[in-house]
């Protein structure tokens, strides 16, 4: 049960995070705020997580009922980035006919996300070394 309230702790924050970058974006990018917002927080999010997951390996708390995972990866983590929304706007790239859009979008967050985990854990790992 206590996994489930950092689960829930984390995941509360994150929403908010998560919420509160929708809101600079429409300042930021009038025209296109939500795919910047989701963009921007899908990039940040997997550096976040390769930062926070060499963070816990080092400290030996990388499993799946850790406290601390539950609460930063899990949690955190989980409710700050947003594959849901990012799948909604390239189903709505695709039905509008934008399929260039489409594809060079989600390969430029698929291929983003997954470099800047990489470029995190590696100098996350190196930090608490």
């Amino acid at each position: 049960m206590t996994g489930f309230l950092y689960v829930a702790a984390g995941g509360a924050v994150g929403a908010l995070l998560r919420y509160g970058a929708g809101l600079a974006a429409v300042r930021l990018a009038p025209n296109a705020p939500g795919l910047y917002a989701t963009f921007s927080v899908n990039i940040l999010g997997s550096a976040l997580m390769g930062a926070v997951m060499a963070w816990l390996v080092s400290r030996d708390q990388s499993g799946s009922t850790d406290a601390l995972y539950l609460l930063l990866a899990v949690g955190l983590l989980g409710g700050f980035t947003t594959f849901s929304a990012f799948s909604l706007e390239l189903a709505h790239m695709l039905r509008d006919g934008a399929t260039v859009k489409a594809v060079i979008y989600a390969g430029a967050s698929v291929i983003g996300g997954l470099l800047a985990f990489l470029a995190m854990f590696w100098a996350a790992e190196r930090v608490v070394a």
